[in-house]
């Protein structure tokens, strides 16, 4: 019979034997609860499944899975898993064998992939190829999170003369794979590195995609931002001059750190983008 794996829903079984033992109706299948995770903020895999130490009389030689990425036609990689408490497994010897991977591997995923990726579990009990119980699992990849493909920013402001303030853009390009409206917010710290603190009371400064559309400071500052819905988010900083001697209209000169994030409606973080800029007087 020929399998076609876009058919196979979460946890369904198919036993391959070498050998012709009678199975014992009361005995479970000795592999279950498969688990794959896409860490994509750490680029890495995560698989595990529950294995049985016994089956059939024969003892666990041992565990791994065939990886093939998002082509269930594709060439597999052949990832072995552990129970010791190493390399992604948390708990030694709790039957939960496990590994994390890095993605870099031929069937590596891009952050922005969608739809289904495929694995088939085998363990093998006794000699090796001797008793080989496989479960195939596929499932459909979940949230992807978003991400900053690039940031536009000054690299030095200069404070200018008297009482007035100037505006500096600051944008960056975002995108998600779900769509820019999964996008919750984008934003920026600003760390002063020469005064050790985070400026605006630790607070993200957050940028608009919204093509300057609504007023966000009297009398009618805007963000800013050109088109609305194109995934670039921006925001005018607005820097004051030296003439201010109320301090909630003075700009603290140095060196300060920006980094730049984006949350999802998941509550999903993006990449962090950094970037240095120094404030100074004239």
């Amino acid at each position: 019979m020929k399998y076609n794996f876009s058919q196979f829903l979460l946890s369904i079984c198919f036993i391959y034997l070498s050998c012709s033992e009678p199975i014992d109706e009361n005995e479970t299948f000795p592999i279950s609860d498969p688990t794959f995770t896409f860490h994509q903020n750490a680029n890495k895999f995560y698989f595990s499944i529950n294995v049985d130490s016994t089956y059939q009389g024969k003892v666990l030689n041992r565990a791994l899975v065939y990886w093939y990425g998002n082509d269930k036609s594709s060439d597999h990689d052949k990832i072995f898993l552990n129970d010791g408490g190493l390399q992604g497994d948390i708990i030694p010897g709790d039957n939960i064998f496990a590994t994390k991977i890095p993605n870099n591997s031929i069937n590596n995923l891009l952050n922005d992939d969608t739809g289904f990726v495929y694995m088939e579990y085998r363990v093998y009990y006794g000699e090796i190829d001797s008793l080989m119980p496989t479960l195939y699992d596929s499932l459909s990849l979940g949230n992807i999170i978003p991400r900053i493909d690039s940031i536009t920013a000054p690299d030095t402001i200069l404070l200018p003369l008297g009482q007035t303030f100037s505006l500096h853009s600051v944008s960056a390009e975002v995108f998600d794979a779900d769509g820019l409206e999964t996008i919750k917010w984008v934003g920026f710290t600003s760390f002063h590195i020469e005064g050790d603190s985070l400026m605006n009371d630790g607070s993200h400064i957050y940028l608009y995609d919204d093509g300057s559309n609504q007023i966000l400071y009297e009398p009618n500052i805007t963000s800013g931002d050109l088109i609305e819905g194109d995934g670039i988010f921006s925001f005018r900083i607005p820097v004051y001059g030296t003439g201010f001697d109320d301090p909630t209209f003075q700009t603290r000169t140095g060196t300060f750190r920006w980094r730049f994030i984006a949350q999802d409606l998941n509550n999903q973080y993006s990449n962090i983008i950094e970037h240095e800029i120094i404030i100074a007087e004239e």
